[in-house]
């Protein structure tokens, strides 16, 4: 068993371009930390605190995120795929053109954030609040938005082929 890194630990891991690949970060206060770039896949981040946090190009593939904080984080070209965010805030977030392609975000909250370009291909965004975001080019082909509300977002050229949008509040 993995032993629960501090924060310190992180930032030294993250400085020296080493690897974070399934690591127990749970609970732990990351806020503000340069991780651009940075393995963190099948990482353990379950409630962990990384709002406003650089994850840009960060490979979060498989990992749990489940309940944490990643307000204001910056996003850019992040890898999501497969990943736990259930429960997850992601609000006023700039996730332009990250891959969130089959994770799951159910009653999570994207409010407010910047989403363009990006892939949510096989995602369950269930009951999810996606308010006031900027959702241009975003991708939701076969996504389950059911009962979710995009209300006040921008999703001019999006596409929802073949996505479950029962119940949905879609901004034409």
């Amino acid at each position: 068993m993995l032993k629960k890194l501090t924060r310190a630990e992180v930032e030294i891991v993250a400085a020296s371009g080493g690897s974070l690949s399934g690591e127990k970060l749970s609970n732990i206060d990351l806020s503000a930390i340069e991780l651009s770039g940075v393995d963190l896949v099948n990482a353990d981040l379950r409630y962990a605190n990384l709002g406003g946090a650089d994850l840009s190009k960060a490979n979060l593939s498989g990992a749990n995120l489940g309940g944490a904080n990643l307000t204001g984080a910056r996003l850019h070209h992040t890898i999501f795929r497969n990943s736990d965010l259930r429960w997850s805030v992601l609000t006023n977030v700039d996730a332009i053109s990250a891959d969130f392609c089959g994770a799951g975000l159910l009653e999570s909250d994207l409010s407010g954030g910047n989403f363009n370009s990006a892939d949510f291909s096989k995602s369950d965004l269930r009951r999810t609040a996606i308010n006031g975001a900027s959702l241009l080019n975003v991708n939701f082909k076969e996504a389950n938005l059911a009962m979710s509300d995009l209300s006040g977002s921008d999703a001019s050229g999006a596409s929802f082929n073949g996505a479950n949008t029962y119940g949905t509040t879609i901004p034409r």
